[in-house]
């Protein structure tokens, strides 16, 4: 099945895991985050890739590739979609780490914004 491509300058949104410290704790606390980016190029050799250039969670203009097939599962056209993807990893997380608790568990939901 051929995938259309986005166009350059197309808005897209994917899902990030984001680490980041409070003060009076040794480790990281992780949350997902969704981020926006800018079609900028494509790559094609053997498949096509989708170059995207955006925001990281930590604020910091970032590249990532993602196969044009991607598109729908790892990046998305809005960003409710990609929130729907960070809502089930956090969920997926939380029931994988529940017995560490506080302030672990529960994750950070900064991405409940983007859900209608």
């Amino acid at each position: 099945m051929r995938q259309n491509r986005p166009v350059i300058g197309t808005k897209m949104y994917s899902v990030h895991e984001h680490l980041y410290y409070l003060s009076g704790r040794a480790g990281p606390v992780l949350e997902y985050c969704v981020c926006e980016a800018e079609v900028v190029s494509f790559f094609t050799l053997g498949y096509t890739e989708v170059k995207v250039v955006g925001l990281s969670p930590k604020g910091y203009r970032t590249p990532y590739m993602y196969k044009l097939n991607e598109i729908g599962k790892r990046i998305f056209y809005t960003p409710a979609e990609a929130a729907s993807l960070a809502k089930e990893q956090t969920e997926k997380y939380e029931h994988t780490w529940g017995w560490l608790g506080s302030p672990d568990i529960p994750l950070r939901r900064s991405w409940e914004k983007y859900l209608i």
